[in-house]
């Protein structure tokens, strides 16, 4: 792989092959937001909160654990001009501002800037963008500090950096929007993890056990 320049992440952004093309929108300020290997990513105003209720045990293997989650876990708007209070040892999911669709042969590492970094904030979102991701980042925040940390829709939160896969093995996006489950995304979504085939296995030979008790 090779990280990009800032001229060539903005070549690809703006060039006319469609399918060679980085979209990265609403980009407000590109030469703040665009630097050498990186893309400034900014915060958007959807958000998942935990309520609440306490649940004793949130249990993947459950056959109503999607239930379970939105029962746990709901969504919340911050209009631009509002903040977002995360109080200390509390997390919560929010959503990029931009919206993205990468081309077959790029990919991305999300970091979380070390600006928040440095007041407790950890952005422990899925490091990977995979060539082909198509919707908003999902964000996971939470606050290490002492302090409640203020975070307002619109402020710059975390980084991408652009790599392009050389001889990469990807030749059509269709086949991997499909297996994806978090593509095509508008606003942060609940865990999925109850689609793993694994878990799913689990699942069977619990209700196995039981019928042959």
């Amino acid at each position: 792989m090779t990280i990009l320049s800032k001229s060539q992440i903005k070549s690809r952004i703006f060039t006319d092959d469609i399918p060679k093309g980085l979209c990265i929108t609403p980009i407000t300020d590109i030469d703040r937001q665009i630097s050498e290997g990186t893309i400034d990513i900014r915060l958007g105003t959807r958000f998942i909160i935990f309520k609440g209720r306490k649940i004793e045990t949130l249990d993947p293997t459950e056959e109503n654990i999607e239930e379970r989650i939105r029962e746990f876990q709901e969504r919340v708007y911050i209009p631009y001009g509002r903040k977002f209070i995360l109080h200390p040892n509390e997390f919560v999911l929010g959503g990029s501002l931009e919206y993205l669709r990468f081309p077959p042969d790029i990919m991305g590492f999300v970091v979380g800037r070390s600006s928040w970094g440095r007041l407790g904030l950890i952005i422990e979102t899925s490091p990977i963008v995979h060539p082909c991701f198509t919707g908003i980042l999902t964000f996971e925040f939470s606050n290490l500090s002492t302090a409640p940390i203020a975070l307002y829709p619109g402020t710059r939160i975390a980084q991408i950096a652009i790599y392009s896969i050389e001889n990469g093995t990807v030749r059509d996006c269709k086949e991997m929007l499909s297996k994806s489950r978090y593509n095509l995304n508008t606003s942060p979504e609940f865990s999925k993890i109850h689609n793993d085939p694994e878990l799913k296995k689990i699942r069977a030979l619990f209700e196995k056990q039981k019928h042959n008790e």
